[in-house]
């Protein structure tokens, strides 16, 4: 009989790496079943309940460090004693004997005094004073941490102008500068094109699908999805966009994200207009409509990559869109001996490649529930609870306080998986895997295996379809990755929007 603990450390914050790595160790003890060590958000309560830990009793705030293990019970309490030690010292992270590494800003500034430029990724109720710091001290900030209070974000951006310095996010995941990837980022070619992106996978899969088309990015400046909001103003979209308009290097501009407030768009439209470059202008699901070449508006995030690719290479964009969507519509012939009946759970780790997914659903099969949706209406009440046709993104916030995000370990993803395979009413599960540096080493073999596993209850009830969001030169390997899928018995689709209408057409 399989039995369980639960620790609570009071006080204890550990960032998600280190507790990814001890609870892997615990893992491979032997008579443990099942090991996690979150911090006491309300989320993680609730996933740990959903995994059947007996939760109701536990006493612990967001700052407390949950220690839960499930195995032979005459294990349990030296598994919670080896998380503790090994907390003290995490695998993997020891330093080289002599090695400096500075531990303030002044520290790591005397080492790199010609820096011009701050990488953030701390625990967000610390990371704005610390973008604070860095704009005093004259260095452009990408803020990778999320979980920053707006209010900050709109005082750093602010200040950040006022200097002439940028401030990429909070929530910024990815950002290319003279071709070097930042945070989560693809080994694409560098070329003509200069990105900005309110939008951390949709920067990702535009990247990836130019350089699917030939085309290089030489800098691709990301701002967090709320720079685009009313209350922020698009304070780094504007300034990124300028500094890409004056950059005689860059010949294509391209801007990507959801649709911001109507006076943001104005005024970045207003801005491009000014600049007399070549453009794609990709917000996703945006009203904004028809082409004023040389812009060129677009309404999914592949669109976009093919206009701004035929801009780059001298064609004509208008032919390069048609041809794009003519290939989807052969993506029905695809479907039809792939037929299932009943509902899409999608299981997303890119939030922009989840919103494009249910604007692409919600015109084949109708809305779409979420746990980050189109309209307010379609919000799921809870988000491990799905219905009808859902989509969720499991990188909000909500299950990333204290837990790693889906990109750097899916096993939270592939759990999801294995339950809702589970619901009979289910016929097509979509998934993606996006690769890069900073993802996690093998994103589809996790996702596989749990595919393999639901495959064996369910039979072939159920159609997987996914979309590989990398290329060969990524560390996973594209190619690679998309033949673990293969093996496991999913279809894998070349582009988030390819794959999201071939779930539509299974089930439509």
């Amino acid at each position: 009989m399989l039995l369980q603990r639960i620790h609570v450390e009071k006080g204890a914050y550990y960032d998600s790496v280190t507790l990814m790595l001890v609870a892997r160790e615990l893992q491979s003890m032997e008579g443990i079943e099942e090991a996690s060590l979150n911090m006491a958000t309300e989320a993680n309560l609730k996933i740990l309940a959903a995994a059947g830990f007996g939760v109701s009793d536990i006493q612990a705030g967001q700052s407390d460090l949950l220690i839960a293990v499930r195995g032979d019970g005459s294990v349990l309490e030296a598994a919670i004693e080896k998380a503790r030690e090994l907390l003290k010292n995490p695998p993997g992270r020891k330093s080289t004997p002599g090695e400096y590494r500075p531990k303030s800003l002044d520290g790591a500034l005397s080492m790199l005094p010609e820096a011009n430029m701050a990488l953030i990724s701390i625990a967000g109720r610390y990371a704005g004073d610390e973008a604070d710091k860095c704009l005093d001290a004259g260095l452009h900030v990408m803020l990778y941490s999320d979980n920053v209070p707006i209010e900050k974000e709109i005082s750093l951006k602010n200040k950040a102008k006022e200097k002439g310095l940028l401030v990429m996010g909070p929530d910024c995941g990815t950002a290319v500068i003279r071709g070097v990837g930042l945070g989560f980022a693809n080994a694409c070619p560098t070329g003509p094109v200069g990105l900005v992106a309110a939008a951390g996978t949709g920067l990702q899969e535009v990247h990836v699908q130019l350089a699917r088309r030939g085309v290089g990015v030489l800098h691709a400046i990301g701002t967090g999805g709320r720079d685009v909001k009313e209350e922020v103003g698009g304070i780094t979209f504007s300034m990124g966009l300028e500094a890409l308009l004056c950059d005689e290097e860059i010949q294509v501009v391209v801007l990507i994200g959801k649709p911001p407030a109507p006076s943001v768009e104005e005024r970045i439209l207003r801005i491009l207009e000014g600049g007399k470059k070549p453009a794609a202008v990709g917000f996703i699901g945006g009203k904004a409509s028809g082409d004023k070449p040389p812009l060129y508006l677009c309404r999914e995030l592949e669109e976009t990559a093919a206009v701004a690719a035929a801009l780059a290479n001298g064609k004509d964009p208008s032919s390069a869109r048609e041809e794009l969507f003519k290939s989807y519509e052969r993506l029905k012939e695809k479907a039809a001996p792939m037929k299932r009946k009943g509902f899409i759970r999608g299981l997303y780790s890119g939030g922009t490649l989840c919103y494009e997914a249910q604007l692409i659903a919600t015109g084949l099969i109708g809305s779409v529930y979420s746990n980050a949706p189109l309209a307010s209406e379609m919000k799921l009440a809870d988000s491990l609870k799905s219905r009808g046709h859902t989509m969720v993104d499991y990188g909000e916030d909500e299950f990333t306080q204290g837990r790693l995000h889906p990109m750097m370990d899916s096993t939270f993803r592939a759990e999801r998986l294995l339950s809702e395979s589970q619901d009979p009413d289910v016929g097509v599960i979509l998934f993606d895997c996006v690769l890069g540096y900073g993802c996690h080493p093998n994103p589809a073999g996790q996702m596989a295996e749990a595919v393999e596993k639901a495959r064996k209850k369910a039979g072939g009830r159920i159609a997987y379809v996914a979309y590989v969001c990398g290329v060969d030169a990524d560390p996973q390997g594209a190619t690679e990755q998309r033949k673990i899928l293969e093996e496991a018995g999913v279809t894998v689709c070349d582009s988030n929007a390819e794959a999201a209408r071939l779930a539509c057409y299974i089930v439509g």
